[in-house]
């Protein structure tokens, strides 16, 4: 039912009276695909909702070094959006058109879980998330323990890695 309320908000856009989906409505629904693993399809729905503007991980801060650079933010997602955010990210690395954010290493902002419930969130699922699915090691930053860095030779490893097996 959420997704036919979504895919009807959408042809309804071009409407003078549309209601326009937001951040809210996409994570929601992204929360429900996954539950019912729906994986492909979750995928989907957030690549148009970054297309869009609805969803706008990419944003600059400043690094350990001071510098502005380029990173991920995801600590205003739900777990599944950002799981789906950083395995979009991952699949990107292995596209011939690759948009790449910056020469360096690849920053997920996650937060230190200060308005969780009860315990962090997403720092332990993004760890497990890069550990099982991709086969990589990425390490909390030292400079601030709500971010998460995958090196850029981890990245170059993953993406020769794959590229070998494809």
């Amino acid at each position: 039912e959420a997704l036919q309320l979504y895919e009807s908000i959408r042809s309804a856009q071009n409407t003078k009276n549309a209601v326009m989906p937001n951040f809210i409505t996409v994570s929601s629904l992204l929360i429900a695909l996954e539950k019912a693993n729906q994986l492909e399809l979750a995928e989907s729905i957030y690549t148009d909702a970054v297309r869009d503007g609805v969803v706008s991980p990419w944003k600059r801060r400043r690094d350990y070094d001071g510098k502005l650079r380029i990173m991920m933010d995801l600590h205003q997602f739900s777990a599944p959006m950002a799981k789906i955010a950083i395995r979009s990210y991952m699949d990107s690395l292995l596209s011939p058109r690759r948009k790449v954010y910056g020469k360096g290493d690849a920053v997920f902002i996650v937060g230190k879980g200060k308005r969780s419930e009860e315990r962090p969130v997403l720092m332990p699922t993004i760890l497990r998330l890069f550990r099982e699915e991709f086969d990589i090691d990425v390490t909390v930053d030292t400079s601030n323990t709500g971010r998460v860095r995958l090196s850029k030779e981890s990245i170059e490893s993953f993406i020769k890695r794959k590229k070998w097996n494809a």
